[in-house]
């Protein structure tokens, strides 16, 4: 009976506190993560999706060394014979036997050029992963400046209509006063009815690019995020010169293709070697029947005859000038690239310098100018609603702009293969 319940308060027991680490762990799980544009940058350098299987083909390039440099290619070779005396013998009572034992070698160094291609096949595995976390860190940084820039969209919207609604007001009130006609009332509820379709897709969209951002950051669905850096005007970068020249020296694209450049001189290397004859050690005994008992030791050599590796080495070599053309052409394309995005660079910033500097303050005098004469009777409602979609637009064409610019900036980073800065 004490046994029972000790068992039942154990249980209890064990259960409870099960049911608090449980509890302890959901507790300790994040419902929300607040992001600055470096964190999320890191962390999809570490946490990607494409990063995370990088990471596991440089594992398996590894396991590739296992074994490489076995001097033996093959497995020795036992040989046993029995011999029966057929003539001079009595049959099956002067049995005789044999036994050789056969060792194969591989000589002129093939072993460890294998262990050198392996090791060029890591080399390639881990500049893939550099270029993983190179794009990883690029989709990351776009879906996170397109949802800053969607946020950027919806307030401009909310604070558009605040401005129509108040339009929207006045105008229905003066329609009921009989002083405006329902064309006008029927324009300031069309302005309104736009901004609110336009809020509806520009919060859709900042949902797509925050769906994006959290695939980028390997996150769960569900997971709310908080992005805490504003998006403001970029600032100007280096000379397209030094750009260029940095592109030519630390691109992940022509790294991974000199890697796998060294990976076929590896592979040619030891289909070089594999050409040296291969040498084998044999021993063992005959026992032949009414005969005296010999030891056997010798020495096996392959003959060269036919030449082995003759297709593999030339696809090798054709391989490796392909190799060579591409960088050649990638080294180009980058140049162009770096000077094209850069120019797009500059000039989106010098665009959304004149809208920030000059029209968006104009736009803003007009429609305050316009509001105060419609106001005072002196304009009608449609001159205020040309002045307001003037502002709203230029408003908007400035946070397009802005876009731009950060899109041509992330460009400008693809191309030059790394981060860039003033």
């Amino acid at each position: 009976m004490l046994t029972r319940w000790y068992v039942v308060v154990f249980g209890f027991g064990f259960a409870c506190e099960v049911f608090g680490h449980t509890r302890t762990a959901l507790a300790e799980s994040p419902t929300a993560l607040s992001l600055t544009l470096a964190e999320a940058v890191n962390r999809a350098m570490a946490d990607a999706p494409e990063v995370v299987s990088g990471r596991q083909n440089v594992r398996e390039a590894d396991a590739r060394r296992i074994g490489a440099g076995i001097i033996m290619p093959s497995n020795p070779r036992l040989a046993i014979d029995v011999r029966p005396a057929v003539t001079g013998g009595n049959g099956f009572r002067d049995l005789g036997y044999g036994a050789v034992l056969d060792l194969p070698f591989q000589p002129g160094g093939a072993p460890s050029a294998r262990v050198a291609e392996a090791d060029r096949g890591a080399s390639v595995a881990r500049a893939d992963l550099v270029l993983d976390r190179s794009g990883a860190r690029l989709r990351a940084f776009t879906a996170y400046i397109k949802s800053q820039i969607a946020d950027l969209r919806i307030a401009e919207a909310r604070s558009a209509m605040e401005i129509s609604n108040r339009v929207l007001n006045a105008a229905q009130r003066r329609f009921a006063a009989g002083a405006a006609s329902e064309l006008e009332q029927a324009s300031a509820e069309l302005d309104v009815a736009l901004l609110e379709a336009s809020e509806i897709a520009s919060v859709s969209e900042r949902n797509s690019q925050l769906m994006d951002l959290r695939d980028a950051l390997n996150l769960p669905a569900n997971l709310a995020l908080a992005l805490t850096s504003p998006v403001t005007e970029p600032p100007q970068l280096a000379d397209a010169a030094r750009l260029v020249e940095r592109a030519a020296k630390r691109h992940p694209q022509l790294a991974a293709l000199q890697a796998r450049i060294t990976l076929l001189e590896a592979t040619q290397t030891r289909l070089e070697r594999e050409l040296f004859p291969r040498i084998g050690l044999y021993t063992g005994i005959d026992a032949a029947p009414v005969s005296p008992i010999y030891g056997i030791i010798g020495v096996t050599v392959e003959l060269p005859i036919a030449q082995r590796n003759q297709g593999p080495l030339a696809v090798t070599a054709r391989a490796r000038e392909t190799m060579l053309a591409h960088i050649d052409l990638e080294s180009r394309r980058l140049t162009r690239d770096v000077i094209a995005a850069y120019q797009a660079y500059e000039a989106r910033r010098l665009e959304l310098s004149r809208l920030t500097d000059k029209a968006i303050p104009a736009a803003e005098r007009t429609l305050s100018f316009a509001e105060a004469g419609w106001q005072a009777g002196r304009f009608d409602l449609f001159r205020l609603l040309t002045a307001a979609r003037d502002a709203l637009r230029v408003r908007a064409t400035r946070i397009d702009v802005l876009e731009e610019a950060w899109l041509a900036r992330i460009e400008l980073e693809r191309a030059v293969g790394g981060e860039v800065s003033s």
